[in-house]
């Protein structure tokens, strides 16, 4: 098994044996029944009395083993734990005829209830019961669901992911706000918790993926196939204190054993785009479908080594994928490409908007590109000298002209008078020019989302696993497994190549993954036993971007400063506002490494009534990342700066990319505006964290009588916190110790060998370096090793009391309740909060415009201004690239240099749950369920971001002041630490959510041949809690530290909240052919062709989740913003496509409104037009969530013919359709990209590209697919 390469963070093997022994050889009390069950029951007579002493014998029928037990005074038994599979037993006593009860299955997790009947008799007669016990849940309080091995072998599964069928269950549905790939992967949300805080157990050991963000798109390590799975149960809430280490649902799977039959199969799926629909997006911009060829091929046996003594069970799966992929995009258009990007009057025809007026009163059309070499400065009440117009209002204001022909004094511009938007040749920048020459040509004449394509994904995936059980006698038993999965893959961006235009999930990706298992169960008697486990998890994941192993791309593009090797190939992330983003996405290159070494034991014990258990568990987590945020930089041009001054970009993005910063030419005028709006970069480091988790548990499940059991029980957890194991890691405190006061926490360890610039030891930083400025900023530096290495103090008194009641009221009726505390900090935050990210380890470079559009880049101390080889003036241009960063410590110019921290007194997030639940039988194999659900989660995290402002300052006023100007409001600090980066990650411990469910379902048990299961849920989940992985790491809230605002305006609707959730599965097999209720008596070929046919079937509907929209315009500095739903306005929520076929889902752009923008005295009314003047709580808007998206509509149905060649050989032939009826589920309009709210502040309410929906959900998994099979059994 691979261990970390570098040898100072590898684990001995032979310390992973020592440590197995020493778990496998102590009785020690831990996670108890997680892969296996119990059987417990009563023993009565005829009248219903209770038998007392009575002999019970269960044997397993697949591997012989044999328990005996007797019954107690009252009649009672237990056999706990069991593991799952098919079971008789036998119950013998004097006077009475001997019982036996066939067809018992015992499922993961579950207390089969068996209550035998003895009639008076000889004890050498024996009555048989072959009817399987009823499945009503009797004897504990958790709320969930078990997928048997029938049903996660027949149902249609896209992909044959076993864990979407968790899906299914009551309480539980899927959400589109995911941009780790994790939905597709089977990724879900249960009771209002968020998908990460979900616990993955395979064979009762952790099978979770710490990486640093689920990089290889999952959140589990191992996923066996389907046909190596005897059945799975999740849990969703109120689980007994065996359980722990999460608050969200708990997925409980086990790998199939050997029997003493050697039984087997083998299976070929086959897919192809010749047989399926077009995606929605294809069809509607006349593309062609994308292409698909997938092959999902492999084997799977088990049986006898020896036999009822040791068993074997093996798999291996392969996959061979190529499937095309719809992504659309905005590219420049064909006017701007055959000008030479001088005509850039599109950006006025192509976009709707009200004519803006500048500070002196002129009007310029929407999309305006303005000269920035003339902006200026007009004074309150003063004539522009260049204009000759007056300057009305009551402060200076700043204005620049257009481009064209047209003079300064022009009242009125138009395009047609003006020939606006024409840009003389000679300011272009030739290494800009050539940058948008990789874009490619539009595919139509729309101004945006005017390209699409379909690329081609490549994945070719390897898996197998082995298990081997043996049984040296009915006392002592034991199994082991090893798996493993190897997945490449290429996921490609819109553009490919050098331009890319890839996300975070795009690009090559490997994954390689692998888990042992070793578990000993000893009975010391039938009442008393103990089970030990030891489990090993390595994933190891990367991905580079497509053109990552090849160096001297940015050279070529006049790029400079930018690292090459070490797969950090390609373009920085350049983004445009009104475009899409070219070269690779930042965090590329990526490669992380998640190792997990657990050690549990389970003792339980039955006494009377009783059913004691108790337990500990011990992981030791590693996770290793390298992950540079911006290794190529990241530039960002919004458009600010080629605008109408402090209006907004108008998706000008493209004409500041273009323009190179000049001298002023006016009166009054400011040098050198234009550049990048902002600069990102970092160096190339990796970070060797680790963490331990240790857990005890006592759990008693009391029988007060035959239909009244107790669940109690007392779980302790504790999670260390996260260090990095050679200390390279510091953490930055707001309120730090030991006096609250702002500091920046390094280990004292290595204080020697470490250096921190300062202009001490290196003159040249003027002031700069980073001890200069911590002491400018009233940061202290303390170095110690009291908080060790992790930097931070966790909660160690995390003790979760559970408790729980199920009462058979009568034989058909079951209540239950139950109410617990479950502590969970294993969420997956992503790499951005790490805080070994941290100078002089790693360091993340925030360059900046101050926050005006009307002053040069390189103001302040940013280095720009001083780097000899910036733009004109200073300014940011991208040929600049890079070379103006530091990136060895003792040169590190600190100016703008982010800095990560953590909550120095950090809570453990905690979730309290509670559960009403009433059971009915309907009939032996039909039961109901309704049930009230409530979880509260506390102390959950969130990344509310640092050096963020504190009060609301109006709108286009620098953060941050310009030391060589008089102190003013226009002119002073407004953030804490002006000469760091600003909004860094902080996370802090104080997120919280509610959700009430209202939770039915009806299940009707395979009998018959037929079988269903139904389930209906009616919640809602409110929070202030941003999905960390999802967009709420940095700067998830508006205004966290305004003082009457806070985070509790954040308050609202969470992104996964669906208010109405409907799930369908069922089985059903025709009634036609041999023994079948029609042509019962048909022959042989008549048989062949109309008997043996099964249709099995998935319903999925879902509601629309909500969703938010941010400001066309900010309203103030430093903080964010919502538009508010204008009252009596229906916003007509539903598909519209116009006649560019263009698809949106907002119908009335007059239902949304902004804020006012906020001046020093107030809001300042009609600014921006229209706009309604708030104050208080809601002067930021509207809370988060205010309407909703698209709903989710899908029908899965397959249809399986059996042939029966011999009662032990058999072949199926399988037909599964996806999405039947091709109805495409559309994402969420374009938050982001498609106008809603684009880079620069482009949203515009009446704009054609207001709520456009760009892409499907599923993709490309969305439109109908069929697939055929055929599967051998033996």
């Amino acid at each position: 098994m691979p261990f970390f390469r570098d040898s100072r963070h590898q684990f001995s093997l032979c310390r992973c044996f020592a440590v197995a022994a020493l778990s496998l050889s102590v009785a020690a009390p831990a996670m108890a029944q997680v892969d296996q069950g119990s059987i417990s029951g009563t023993v009565l007579d005829t009248t219903g009395a209770a038998v007392a002493d009575a002999q019970v014998t269960l044997r397993n029928t697949d591997q012989g083993i044999t328990l005996e037990t007797r019954s107690s005074s009252s009649g009672t038994y237990t056999f706990s734990p069991v593991r799952i599979g098919h079971y008789t037993i036998t119950v013998a006593a004097p006077g009475f005829s001997s019982t036996t009860q066939q067809n018992m299955t015992v499922a993961v997790g579950q207390d089969l209830k068996v209550v035998v009947q003895l009639k008076t008799g000889s004890t050498n007669e024996t009555v048989t019961v072959t009817t399987a016990p009823p499945q009503l849940q009797s004897d504990e309080s958790s709320v969930g669901q078990v997928i048997d091995e029938r049903t996660i072998k027949s149902l249609p599964l896209n992909g044959r992911n076993f864990t979407f069928l968790a899906q299914l269950s009551a309480g539980v549905n899927t959400s589109q706000a995911d941009t780790r790939g994790n939905a597709a992967s089977g990724a879900f949300t249960a009771n209002g918790l968020q998908p990460s805080q979900n616990n993955y157990l395979l064979d009762g050991i952790d099978n979770n993926s710490n990486a640093a963000d689920f990089l290889n798109g999952t959140n589990f390590v191992i996923l066996p196939p389907v046909d190596a799975i005897q059945e799975f149960k999740v849990q969703t809430a109120d689980f007994s204190a065996e359980l722990g280490r999460s608050a969200g649902a708990v997925l409980n799977a086990t790998v199939k054993s050997g029997t003493n039959s050697l039984h087997g199969a083998i299976w070929e799926f086959f897919r192809n785009d010749k047989l399926d629909a077009a995606d929605w997006f294809e069809n509607n911009n006349g593309i062609k479908k994308g292409k698909l060829r997938q092959n999902q091929f492999g084997a799977a046996a088990g049986g006898p080594i020896w036999k009822n003594k040791a068993f074997f069970f093996g798999d291996y799966e392969g996959l061979r994928r190529v499937q095309g992929t719809v992504l659309t995009g905005s590219v420049p258009t064909l006017t701007e490409r055959n000008s030479g990007y001088t005509n850039l009057s599109d950006l006025i025809t192509g976009q709707s908007g009200a004519a803006r007026i500048d500070g002196v009163g002129r009007s310029i059309p929407y999309g305006t590109i303005l000269d920035p070499a003339t902006t200026r400065s007009v004074a309150a009440g003063a004539v522009d000298p260049v204009s000759g117009r007056t300057n009305n209002s009551s402060s200076a204001v700043f204005v620049r002209d257009p481009f064209g022909s047209c003079g300064p004094s022009t009242a009125t511009f138009t395009l047609a008078n003006c020939n606006l938007n024409q840009i003389p040749a000679g300011r272009l920048d030739p290494n800009a020019v050539k940058l948008m020459n990789l874009y490619p040509t539009p595919l139509n004449s729309s101004f945006t989302s005017n390209y699409t394509n379909s690329p081609a994904l490549y994945e070719r995936r390897n898996a197998f696993d082995v298990r081997v059980d043996y049984n040296p006698s009915d006392k002592n038993q034991i199994f082991g497994r090893f798996s493993y999965v190897d997945d490449p893959n290429f996921i490609p961006g819109i553009f490919g190549g050098v331009a890319d235009g890839g996300g975070f999930q795009q690009g090559n990706q490997t994954a390689k993954s692998q888990q042992s298992v070793l578990a000993f169960t000893h009975v010391f008697t039938p009442s008393t036993i103990n089970v030990a486990r030891i489990g090993f998890n390595h994933l190891h994941t990367t991905r580079t971007g497509p053109v990552g192993a090849v160096e001297g791309i940015p050279a070529q593009y006049g790029i400079q400063g930018v690292p090459q090797g070490n797969l950090n190939g390609g373009l920085p992330s350049i983004s445009i506002s009104g475009l899409s983003n070219l070269g690779s996405n930042d965090f590329l290159p990526s490669d992380e490494v998640s190792q997990t070494l657990q050690v549990v034991d389970d003792f339980t014990k039955v006494y009377g009534r009783h059913s004691f258990k108790a337990g500990f568990e011990y992981q030791n987590v590693h996770f290793n990342t390298l992950q540079p945020a911006y290794s190529r930089g990241d530039f960002q041009f919004t458009g600010n700066f080629a605008g109408v001054p402090n209006q907004g970009g108008d998706q000008t993005g493209r004409a500041q990319f273009l323009v190179t910063p000049r001298a002023t030419t006016v009166p009054n005028g400011v040098s050198f505006i234009g550049g990048a709006n902002q600069v990102q970069m970092s160096n190339i480091s990796k970070t060797y964290d680790v963490r331990s988790y240790w857990a005890g548990y006592f759990q008693d499940d009391f029988k007060v009588t035959p239909g009244l059991t107790l669940n109690m029980g007392l779980r302790w957890d504790y999670f260390s916190p996260i260090s990095e194991a050679n200390g390279a890691q510091a953490n930055f405190v707001q309120g730090g110790p030991p006096n609250g006061t702002p500091t920046y926490i390094l280990p004292a360890t290595g204080k020697a060998n470490r250096a921190l610039s300062s202009t001490a030891n290196n003159p040249g930083l003027n002031g700069n370096g980073f001890l200069d400025l911590l002491a400018k900023d009233g940061i202290a530096l303390l170095q110690t090793d009291a908080y060790g290495k992790a930097l931070v103090q966790t909660q160690k008194n995390n003790f979760a009391p559970r408790f729980g009641f199920a009462w058979e009221a009568t034989p058909k009726f079951v209540v239950r309740s139950g109410i617990g505390l479950f502590f969970n900090a294993f969420q997956n935050a992503g790499y951005g909060p790490n805080i070994g990210e941290n100078y002089p380890f790693v360091y993340n470079f925030n360059f900046q415009n101050n926050g005006s559009d009307s002053a040069p880049f390189s103001s302040g101390s940013n280095p720009y201004g001083t780097c000899a080889t910036a733009g004109p003036g200073g300014s940011a241009t991208i040929g600049s690239g890079l070379s103006c960063g530091a990136f060895t410590p003792l040169a590190v110019n600190a100016s703008g240099l982010g800095l990560q921290g953590l909550q120095f007194d950090f809570k453990t997030p905690n979730t309290i749950s509670s559960n009403l639940s009433l059971q009915y039988a309907v009939t032996h194999n039909m039961s109901a369920t309704v049930a009230y659900v409530y979880t509260h989660a506390s102390h959950l995290q969130v990344g509310i971001g640092n050096n963020r402002v504190s009060q609301l300052i109006p709108a286009n006023t620098s953060l941050t002041r310009n030391n060589s100007l008089p102190e003013s409001p226009t002119n002073r600090n407004y953030v804490p630490f002006p000469d760091f980066g600003r909004g860094g990650s902080y996370q802090q411990t104080l997120g919280a959510s509610v959700y009430n469910g209202l939770q039915t379902k009806l299940e009707e048990r395979f009998a018959h041949g037929f079988s269903f299961l139904l389930t209906y849920t009616y919640s809602k989940t409110m929070t202030n809690s941003p999905d960390l992985l999802n967009g709420g790491s940095v700067n998830g809230f508006r205004a966290p530290y305004v003082p009457g605002l806070g985070t509790r305006i954040d308050w609202g609707l969470a992104a996964f909240d669906i208010r109405n959730v409907f799930h369908g599965s069922g089985s059903y097999e025709l009634p036609f052919g041999k023994n079948k209720m029609f042509l019962a008596q048909a022959g042989r070929a008549m048989n062949t062709a109309v008997g043996g046919w099964t249709v099995q079937y998935i319903v999925t509907l879902q509601g629309g989740q909500p969703v938010s929209i941010s400001c066309p315009t900010s309203t103030t500095s430093g903080t964010n913003c919502n538009s508010v739903n204008v009252a009596g306005q229906s916003q007509k929520l539903g598909l519209h496509l116009d006649s560019n076929k263009k698809l949106s889902w907002f119908g009335n752009p007059a239902a949304f409104q902004q804020p006012c923008v906020l001046g020093f005295n107030g809001p300042i009314p009609n600014s921006p037009a229209g706009c309604i003047p708030l104050t208080g709580g809601q002067i930021l808007g509207a809370g988060p969530s205010t309407t909703f998206g698209p709903p989710f509509k899908r029908f899965d149905l397959s249809l399986f013919k059996n042939f029966q060649f011999t009662d032990r050989y058999s072949l199926q032939f399988r037909s599964e359709f996806f999405n039947i009826l091709n109805h495409p589920n559309f994402n969420a309009p374009g938050f982001g990209g498609n106008g809603v709210v684009a880079v620069g502040n482009s949203l515009n309410f009446n704009s054609s590209t207001f709520g456009e929906i760009g892409s499907t959900r599923d993709a490309p998994y969305d439109p109908r697919q069929i697939q055929f099979a055929l599967k051998f059994y033996y």
